[in-house]
């Protein structure tokens, strides 16, 4: 059983839940009848838990006893390489519920997701690549203008850059990386085939070195 927002539950169904986990017993409302219950429960929140506890928002004894393998999970800003895998995901998921086909994503769409810090962590994506799904009529690509504006306006900060210069694939890997953007006129998806290398990890690449076309 998955249980979510947990640590935001009123103080009174915190302490029901502790009954259920201790005893393995529960009575439905409107109900005498004791059932008992055995089910493997993973609970999760976005809260911070030791603030939670200090304010008495989530209930010690019901913490500890949720807390046998903690897993932390960090937002989705820290961990952008997950975007692009994502929005494949929810591509496919929203290709089936809305019957139509629409699987790739352009790039200038797929660079503002990897600058957005995601405050809204994965549901956030999801609504997003929705939205953009839904005002995607005769193309089968979401392109950068059927994103939200806020996700097209978003003011982050920017991957900085060296002035531009004109580079032979001598050198180290951010020279390659600028004469192969430059000879592929910055189509990503061209330079990833030529790298054998994944766009995730061609972007994480972009990112380590400072390479990013919107600078120029």
């Amino acid at each position: 059983m998955f249980l979510d927002e947990v640590a935001e539950m009123p103080q009174h169904m915190q302490l029901q839940l502790l009954r259920v986990l201790q005893e393995g017993a529960f009575e439905r409302v409107g109900e005498s009848i004791t059932r008992n219950v055995d089910v493997r429960v993973i609970a999760a929140t976005n809260i911070n838990i030791n603030e939670a506890l200090k304010n008495g928002l989530l209930r010690e004894d019901l913490y500890y006893r949720l807390s046998v393998i903690p897993i932390l999970i960090p937002p989705l800003r820290e961990r952008m390489d997950d975007v692009v895998p994502l929005v494949a995901h929810f591509l496919s998921k929203f290709s089936c519920l809305y019957k139509k086909e629409i699987k790739e994503i352009d790039d200038g769409a797929l660079d503002l997701l990897l600058r957005y810090n995601w405050p809204g962590n994965i549901r956030e994506l999801e609504n997003v690549i929705e939205y953009a799904f839904v005002r995607t009529t005769n193309s089968n690509k979401i392109e950068s203008s059927k994103l939200p504006e806020s996700i097209r306006n978003f003011n982050g900060t920017t991957f900085g850059l060296r002035e531009k210069h004109s580079f032979t694939e001598e050198g180290g890997e951010s020279t390659r990386l600028l004469a192969l953007l430059e000879k592929n006129q910055w189509n990503r998806t061209l330079v990833a085939k030529e790298l054998r290398i994944g766009r995730t990890t061609l972007w994480r690449k972009l990112k380590k070195h400072g390479l990013d076309k919107s600078s120029y």
